[in-house]
This record gives structure tokens, C-alpha cells and sequence, in this order.
């Protein structure tokens, strides 16, 4: 008797498991985080963004007189594309200031002719004007002050000019700057930085779903 109980057990047991399997379904969902790090948005490219953003936004104009916005010269630009894209500037700078005082956030100083302008540059004419570097010849800046009134009437007192050699950026193409800024601290950290680091983060989260009404849901986080 006691083993006829025991197999009725162990068949009840079998029987519960089998339709537990049919009954049950577990899914692994990966889900990638976004892991903030300089790589994903550097410096300069926060620098770029902002820079193209005022250029495109007629609301700002030249100014010498209101110069710290919405309306800016060509150094206050500088400075405040430089501010908003989180180099550690808390005041505003000359072009000789420039040269003077941005290597000591990470830029290097090259004289025109000793390397050719890349993205993220800053051109300065020494004593006279700056302008930022866009790649392939382009540059945006704060050019001149058409009519004397705030904002931009013309959409070519701060704007951005390609490197065409027709009508482009004559500051850049005809290589009217004395010196050439480029930060270059970032792309030195980031040889610094370990493989594993480099590699993108993901975190799992897996769902264990018991498809039964009624049945509770068991999540599990790692």
C-alpha cells in the first residue's frame, strides 16, 4: 500500500511538471543603457552644436556694444560656444586671451601653417578676429553688425559659411587667421582608456512569466 502511494506520488509529481512546462514560458530581454561618457559627446562637439544652433537662429545678431547675448561679437561667440560646451571658462577672452589662457584647458597652440584646420578648431586672427572651425574649409562665427539692430535681419551677421572656394569662408580659405587652437586633451585621454572601458554597457533584465491567470510575475534585475 505505502508503495502504491508512493507512485501515485511520484506520477502526480511527473504530471505537474510536465504541465507546468506547457504552461510556463520565460523570455531574456537585453536591454542596453545609455552610459554616459566624454566619447559619446565631447567637448567640442557640444561646443559645434551650440555654435550652429545660434548661427541658425536670427534672433542673434553682431554686437560689440551687447555682445554677451543674444548677441555677440566674434570672441564673445567663441568664448560662449566654449562655455556652453563645458570647458571650464567662466569669463571672456581677447584674442590674445585665447592664446594666452586655453592651453591651459587642453588646447594647443599652432601657428598657421603648421598643421591644416580640422573640425573643432578655433582661428584667430591675433588682434583682430575668431572663428570656429566646421571641417572641410566651413567656419561659423560672428561676422559684422549689418544695421545696427539686434538680431540677425540679414542671416549673415553670425552664420555658418562652407569652404567653397567660390563663395565660402574667406577667413578660412584664404587663410586669413595667425594661429590655429585645437584641443587635443580628450583624444590623449582616450588612449589612456582601458579596452573594457571602450566597450559599450549593457545591463540584463530578465522576465520569468507564469502564463497562468491569476499567476504572479517574478522580475530579476541584475
Amino acid at each position: 500500500m505505502r508503495r502504491f502511494a508512493t507512485l501515485l506520488l511520484t506520477l502526480f509529481l511527473i504530471s505537474f511538471m510536465i504541465f507546468t512546462a506547457y504552461a510556463a514560458e520565460a523570455m531574456v530581454i537585453i536591454v542596453p543603457e545609455t552610459v554616459e561618457t566624454s566619447s559619446q559627446q565631447s567637448k567640442v562637439e557640444a561646443m559645434l552644436v551650440w555654435a550652429l544652433a545660434i548661427a541658425e537662429d536670427d534672433s542673434h545678431g553682431y554686437s560689440q556694444a551687447n555682445r554677451y547675448g543674444p548677441d555677440y561679437d566674434c570672441t564673445s561667440f567663441v568664448c560662449t560656444a566654449l562655455m556652453e560646451g563645458g570647458f571650464p571658462l567662466d569669463h571672456y577672452l581677447s584674442t590674445g586671451g585665447m592664446i594666452a589662457e586655453l592651453p591651459e584647458m587642453g588646447f594647443t597652440v599652432y601657428r598657421k601653417g603648421a598643421v591644416e584646420p580640422q573640425r573643432g578648431d578655433i582661428l584667430v586672427k591675433l588682434g583682430e578676429h575668431a572663428e570656429i572651425c566646421m571641417g572641410e574649409g566651413g567656419c561659423v562665427a560672428a561676422h559684422q553688425d549689418y544695421d545696427g539692430r539686434s538680431g540677425d535681419r540679414t542671416g549673415h551677421e553670425i552664420d555658418y559659411r562652407t569652404g567653397d572656394a567660390a563663395y565660402g569662408c574667406p577667413f578660412c580659405r584664404r587663410q586669413q587667421y595667425s594661429h590655429i587652437l585645437r584641443y587635443e586633451q580628450e583624444e590623449a585621454s582616450s588612449e589612456e582608456t582601458s579596452e573594457s572601458e571602450q566597450l559599450p554597457a549593457f545591463h540584463a533584465t530578465v522576465y520569468l512569466q507564469i502564463l497562468q491567470a491569476g499567476d504572479p510575475i517574478i522580475v530579476v534585475r541584475e
